[in-house]
């Protein structure tokens, strides 16, 4: 099957010929094509449009957005993950090395996507603008790639207002004599902007069935219309403090934007439920592993044997895997805030009354899409199915990296041997739990263990989703088949969300159900309705949707953020103690608040914060504006609240501590700050967002 690769790669043959010093001074350059060239000729004009699908990068990115959320921990985000993590965002530190800021280059979060949105945008208004004119392009080609590009526009100004709410909206492409101090619009213009987009090049697209895999069709244009619709309908733009609308806020419209949503989100279910175009793969991992997987309705798709982005430096979409895998590096590893809030097998979180939990096995009959999601210790990487996960250490094995059965884990994927456990614990030679009963100091604090997994994994357990076991990690290979833009399980969820908001509370729940009865999963139908019902619904996006650069705007459509991102880093530990030839398994996980084991010291590595355990707090470390750190956190769910302790964990994850900041009134961080740069150019008539003046 055909598949879009977005690159242009023109390759030119001639001859030499004679020619006199005027002829050749009149001569089109042979290793150049004139706009005449491109926009006259089918194949050189779709090449064109096909580089505009790069508007925005793929996430396979070290830098990952789920790396500053509490999903997920990047070790190596220095300069890409960690001052967003850590409230400290500045118009300065976000702009990237390349357009004269500190940013990396390469980890890039795919967030501030500015200055790069805005050339493609230029790209794009150019092929407008040339369609509009006189052209040898066939009427098939014209009418389809000119509704590709309208829809691109939509797509690039639809990144550009949820990262910065309104931007200055630009139609025309500049010219050198052009002035480039352009204003922002307003929040609601660009929301009409992107709508009348959609509806042109929806006018003009294909069909699915009529469509190249990977190519922009009509299906795709409703997806689109929905994220947008539920964007604009959601709280951080849809306020009614702001009824008039702003630049950061549209004119206030509760149920009228929202029935636009719903009616937008069922356009594309009843795609699926009606017409029979989309299903849920009966496989989770199905749609990211599998290119011709009935849930996707878009998605980048990649060659196996495609090098490394050019544009993007040594892009490792692998370094989301292990740290067995590829010498150590690792760039996504899911922390304890996100294992908390995945269900046991009986639909109840770990601290519920009734859910079944065991502290001694506190991985084991959980969601099964958490064994899809995470590898565990012990836990057979490269495999998916449940039952490859064990209790125990089977008959006392130990992996040893160094052994040399294990010496090319790379080729043992690629010949079909895709399975080893991880090596993720602690092992403690002749320790006993007496040694870590309560008020003992955590023993060796001053010497690292005997056996000590690799130091670059901070959270205990690894990402086990996007990994495809049959295709080796490689710093020159992208690894996966496809990045799923948009598939029916979100828009399951999308809808369930709209109906949840016009009060039609039985379809919120028939389709959050839809999502838990896939084949591999079958969790326990939701019941529930009220605020319990929309407790539901958010945790199943968190499940779902984890790692899929979703979470990260979830939580600031909603206005959550201020929660959610202020609950700490926090990683477990596995413990393998050893004695008189007694081995045991202990864990330090999150665990409910239990008053008995308050002053209970499991911190790691040594530090003075470790050495006292206080109710709610320890001294921060970084800049938190002053403010400590919590590690005790009153979360409600089902309509009880409960406080959960991340006092056992790995809470000396990074340098700097996890902050969403409220400074001078606002809470900043809900907006990206626009790049200092950019308001240089537009001689200050660009205002930046609240809260980065």
């Amino acid at each position: 099957m055909k598949k879009l690769i977005i690159a242009i790669s023109i390759l030119l043959s001639f001859a030499a010929v004679s020619c006199t010093p005027e002829e050749y001074l009149t001569k089109t350059p042979l290793d150049k094509l004139s706009e005449d060239a491109v926009f006259n000729s089918d194949v050189l004009a779709e090449s064109y449009v096909n580089a505009l699908y790069c508007v925005v990068n793929d996430p396979f990115e070290e830098g990952n957005i789920s790396a500053i959320t509490d999903e997920g921990f990047f070790r190596y985000g220095g300069t890409s993950t960690r001052y967003i993590l850590a409230g400290t965002m500045t118009p300065d530190n976000i702009i990237i090395i390349n357009e004269g800021g500190q940013a990396h280059n390469t980890r890039t979060t795919v967030l501030n996507i500015w200055n790069r949105a805005y050339r493609w945008i230029y790209r794009m208004n150019v092929f407008i603008k040339k369609m509009d004119g006189e052209t040898k392009l066939s009427d098939e080609y014209k009418t389809r790639l000119l509704g590709e590009v309208y829809y691109l526009r939509a797509w690039a100004y639809y990144n550009l207002i949820q990262r910065y709410g309104g931007v200055p909206i630009i139609k025309d492409p500049c010219s050198i004599e052009d002035n480039f101090d352009f204003e922002r619009n307003d929040f609601e213009s660009c929301y009409s902007f992107i709508m009348s987009d959609l509806q042109e090049a929806e006018s003009r697209l294909p069909e699915k069935k009529n469509c190249v895999l990977g190519r922009i069709n009509k299906d795709i244009v409703l997806a689109l219309r929905c994220r947008v619709a539920m964007l604009a309908a959601s709280p951080l733009f849809n306020d009614p403090a702001y009824p008039d609308g702003d630049l950061v806020h549209g004119k206030y419209d509760f149920k009228g934007k929202w029935q636009i949503a719903y009616d937008a989100a069922k356009a594309v279910v009843d795609r699926a439920d009606k017409d029979g175009a989309y299903a849920l793969d009966s496989r989770y991992e199905g749609f990211w592993d599998n290119i011709n997987s009935p849930e996707i309705i878009w998605g980048k798709f990649f060659e196996n044997t495609a090098p490394a982005d050019a544009n993007n430096g040594d892009k490792k979409a692998q370094q989301l895997y292990a740290t067995d895998h590829f010498s150590g590096w690792t760039s996504c590893n899911p922390t304890q805030a996100f294992l908390k809030d995945v269900e046991m097998l009986n639909g109840k979180k770990f601290f519920e009354e009734g859910s079944g939990y065991d502290p001694e096995h506190p991985f084991a009959n959980r969601d099964p899409r958490l064994y899809k999601i995470v590898g565990f210790p012990f836990s057979y990487y490269g495999v998916n199915e449940k039952d490859k996960y064990t209790q125990e250490l089977p008959n006392g094995f130990i992996f040893n990296c160094n052994d040399p059965i294990y010496a090319n884990l790379d080729g043992m994927k690629a010949n079909g041997f895709p399975t080893y456990q991880l090596q993720l614990y602690l092992l403690y030679n002749d320790k006993d739990r007496s040694d870590f009963a309560e008020g003992k100091k955590y023993p060796d604090y001053d010497k690292k263990p005997s056996h000590l997994w690799d130091a670059t994994n901070h959270t205990g357990c690894e990402l086990n989703k996007w990994h495809i076991p049959s295709v080796p990690i490689s710093a020159s290979l992208v690894g996966n088949v496809v990045w799923p833009w948009f598939r029916l399980g979100e828009f399951y969820l999308n809808f369930a969300e709209c109906a949840y908001m016009l009060n039609k509370e039985d379809e919120c729940r028939t389709y959050i159900n839809k999502v838990r009865s896939r084949a591999d999963v079958m969790m326990p139908a939701v019941t529930e309705s009220g605020t319990s019902l929309w407790d539901r619904l958010v945790n199943e996006r968190r499940v779902e949707l984890s790692f899929e650069m979703i979470r990260y705007f979830d939580l600031r459509r909603w206005k959550t953020a201020e929660f959610y991102e202020n609950v700490p880093l926090a990683g477990f530990t596995t413990l393998i103690l050893d004695k008189g030839g007694k081995r045991d398994t202990l864990y330090r996980v999150v665990r409910l608040y239990d008053e008995s084991k308050n002053h209970t010291n499991y911190y790691w590595p040594n530090t003075e914060a470790s050495k006292t355990y206080n109710y709610a707090t320890v001294s921060p470390a970084g800049d938190r504006d002053g403010k400590p750190i919590e590690y005790i956190i009153k979360e409600k769910w089902l309509g009880k609240e409960y406080l959960i302790d991340y006092g056992d964990c790995c809470l000396n994850i990074s340098p700097t501590p996890k902050y969403f900041p409220f400074r001078n009134g606002v809470y900043p961080n809900y907006l990206m700050p626009i790049p200092r740069t950019e308001i240089t150019k537009s001689h200050g008539k660009i205002k930046q967002n609240p809260g980065y003046e």
